[in-house]
């Protein structure tokens, strides 16, 4: 009888997916070390997609809207195979993964719920287990500042960004390969990289990136440090010159490339620089983040000597992440690139937990107020505006369970419901 309890209770913990999801999410976490913590949490994410807003009340010009507006068109039409593979190559559809997804879902239905559904199959799937690959290193009893690095670690490209699914679960899918490979010296899931560049056709930069590191760049620290500093505080990147390379690319990216490279996509770039499309809430979260990763990446580079000299794994993936970041920090000068500073926070991110992991830092869990500690604790500010901005994604029907949640339309953001409780 003491043989079957594990799976009994294995067997439950799966089937509180059916009745209420939000109890899964608490059992994935609280039991981590449980063998299927990460799979528990992958059917939440999954839960998620059905019952993401694609639609929401007052409108929205988000990319989410657009892919089920394409799911409805595309299940309208009913092209055929031949007919749609033609358009495959095109400076239009670089990208295969969502397209190729839509006109199969199309096939079948104009429902975007399932749209979202499958995109948080693939999307949860990869996010559950970059997120454990974290997870399975750090021990139970790990103090404060390690577990608030963790939840923005997690929150860094959360689930409810498959209202943006290419770039983002393309993170995750590069970030699936790379971690493992740079940690762990894993060569086998490297091709999960080749992979990413059909997801997001601007991941062959993600790409090029881990290819130099692994031919090219020597694992020390000061001098990719110097590099990351000095990229972190450039401000200006001469266009025309990256325009004039661009030449050399392959016609079919070219095309794709010229998008976010002209006058209208520079001018509302240099908009998006100074926040006047944001709120100040957004804005101060990515000021906090941008600058605590920095002061906490650059004390890490500098007071890990000993560190490194004993985890030459953490050494590695320090290393890479500077080197990434540093790279990123000059992408973040062109149009849509500054999306790589998201990647770059993933592997900087996990490289920080590592790292105080190991050094034990604050041990008797009290939270001393020294200027590192102070910035781990900034991070509480960009973690709830995550959180906020994953309220506008869904609605009521998050308390429900598949079954009733599937039969429901939601199409009010539980963040509407919150505004209205203060006005």
């Amino acid at each position: 009888m003491a043989l079957n309890k594990p799976s009994l209770s294995r067997a439950t913990n799966y089937c509180s997916i059916l009745i209420l999801p939000l109890l899964s999410l608490y059992i994935s976490l609280r039991n981590f070390r449980r063998p299927e913590a990460k799979n528990l949490f992958w059917l939440f994410c999954i839960f998620l997609g059905m019952v993401h807003i694609f639609f929401p009340v007052g409108g929205s010009y988000a990319d989410g809207v657009r892919y089920a507006i394409k799911l409805i068109v595309s299940h309208q039409q009913a092209l055929g195979w031949n007919s749609f593979s033609q358009q495959l190559f095109t400076t239009k559809f670089v990208d295969l993964y969502q397209p190729v997804t839509t006109y199969l879902i199309g096939l079948f239905t104009d429902d975007p719920q399932w749209l979202f559904t499958v995109y948080a199959v693939v999307f949860g799937f990869f996010y559950s287990r970059n997120m454990w690959f974290l997870l399975d290193k750090i021990p139970l009893k790990s103090n404060f500042i390690v577990w608030v690095l963790v939840a923005f670690y997690f929150l860094i490209c959360p689930i409810w960004e498959i209202n943006g699914v290419r770039m983002w679960t393309a993170l995750h899918i590069f970030a699936y390969g790379a971690l493992p490979y740079v940690y762990e010296k894993d060569p086998s899931r490297l091709i999960w990289c080749f992979l990413t560049p059909f997801v997001h056709f601007s991941y062959i930069n993600a790409l090029g990136i881990l290819l130099i590191y692994i031919l090219l760049i020597p694992n020390r620290i000061i001098p990719l440090l110097l590099l990351f500093l000095s990229t972190f505080f450039m401000n200006d990147i001469n266009m025309e010159h990256v325009k004039s390379a661009a030449n050399f690319l392959p016609d079919f990216i070219q095309g794709r490339f010229g998008i976010y490279t002209t006058d209208a996509q520079l001018e509302h770039f240099k908009l998006y620089q100074t926040g006047t499309e944001n709120n100040a809430m957004i804005r101060f979260s990515k000021f906090v983040s941008k600058w605590s990763m920095m002061i906490l990446i650059t004390y890490i580079s500098i007071a890990g000597r000993k560190v490194y000299e004993q985890k030459n794994e953490l050494k590695r993936l320090v290393c890479f992440s500077l080197f990434f970041y540093s790279v990123s920090n000059i992408l973040g000068l062109i149009p849509s690139g500054a999306r790589f500073i998201v990647v770059s926070q993933l592997f900087a991110t996990a490289s920080l937990v590592l790292f105080f992991v190991h050094t034990q830092i604050n041990t008797d869990g009290k939270i001393r107020m020294y200027p590192v500690n102070t910035c781990i604790l900034l991070l509480l500010a960009p973690i709830l505006v995550q959180l906020r901005i994953g309220c506008g994604y869904y609605g009521i029907s998050l308390l429900f369970n598949p079954m009733t949640a599937w039969l429901a339309e939601d199409h009010t953001p539980i963040i509407l419901f919150f505004k209205m409780l203060f006005q």
